[in-house]
């Protein structure tokens, strides 16, 4: 096998590089009450920055309807991204989850399905969603919040989950031990 770019590398700096940093998801997930807001977190944690640079998530979208619960299809729930380092609104307004989440729209296996043309109620399938992360660079600090302000105006509490892909810039007090 032949390595085009062996000689163009410099193999220490990359292991240093390596020792000072990694690929890190973290999760939020939540549930919204009917007609509410909710101020869902996850915390970046004291072992250095994060420097996020996707989002991908996945969200309910249920009425309660006259039969029970009903997957709709509509999306009802809306979000204020947030920095809590200064409390800082990463969206100027709160933005509907189906803008910005991928694979988005999640459906229920519980809840029956609205769009029945002969109004028989059958529980929905699983969803077979395209997948396209949204590309959000922003470093967060350590020992900081991502936080999410969400709001729900459906009848049916709704559920979301928001993953955070990016790198852990470790500090130097956790790197201590690596260096050579």
């Amino acid at each position: 096998m032949i390595r085009v770019f062996s000689k163009g590398l410099n193999a220490s700096a990359m292991l240093a590089l390596q020792s000072s940093q990694y690929s890190e998801r973290l999760l939020m997930a939540d549930t919204v009450t009917a007609g509410q807001s909710k101020l869902g977190k996850t915390t970046v944690s004291n072992l250095g920055h994060f420097l996020c640079l996707m989002i991908t998530g996945s969200f309910e979208t249920l009425l309660l309807g006259g039969s029970g619960t009903i997957d709709d299809g509509i999306n009802h729930l809306r979000g204020q991204l947030i920095d809590s380092t200064g409390n800082r609104k990463l969206f100027s307004d709160y933005v509907p989850l189906s803008l910005w989440l991928s694979p988005g729209r999640r459906r229920s296996p519980t809840a029956a399905n609205a769009f029945q043309p002969d109004g028989a109620i059958i529980t929905s399938p699983a969803a077979n969603p395209l997948f396209y992360p949204l590309e959000f660079e922003y470093l967060f600090a350590a020992n900081s919040d991502i936080q999410l302000d969400v709001k729900n105006d459906s009848t049916a509490a709704c559920k979301y989950e928001i993953v955070f892909h990016g790198i852990r810039i470790l500090s130097g007090a956790a790197v201590s031990g690596l260096r050579r």
